[in-house]
């Protein structure tokens, strides 16, 4: 009865302990997601963000879907996923995004009343 109580607490713990490593891991993944602002992040941020994101997937792979008693499936798995971070993180710092809409230059006076007319227009 006591080896129950006990696994039933150690469950419980690594529950706790996973799901705080997740809790931190998305902090992290918000700092570097939010660190350049306005701006595209680098190459060592997307590095970050890829890298958080990797151990958040492992976490769920090997606790919550319980592949830590597959060790094959869970190397398997987390090898596609880490493959998909990869290819997404390189084709992110390759190709930077295209500007599809520009945003218009600052106009002052008369001019400015016509683009502001404009903009409301076609919206």
């Amino acid at each position: 009865m006591e080896d129950k109580a006990l696994s039933a607490h150690s469950e419980t713990v690594t529950l706790v302990l996973n799901w705080a490593a997740l809790m931190a891991l998305s902090l992290i993944l918000a700092f570097a997601a939010d660190i350049g602002g306005a701006a595209r992040p680098g190459a060592v941020w997307i590095a970050v963000i890829a890298g958080a994101a990797a151990f958040k997937s492992r976490i769920v792979l090997r606790s919550y879907l319980g592949l830590a008693k597959a060790p094959g499936a869970l190397a398997g798995f987390f090898t596609v996923v880490l493959v998909l971070l990869g290819l997404v993180a390189v084709s992110v710092v390759i190709f930077p995004t295209p500007k599809i809409f520009p945003t218009p230059k600052a106009a002052s006076g008369p001019q400015a009343v016509q683009n502001s007319l404009i903009h409301s227009r076609s919206n």
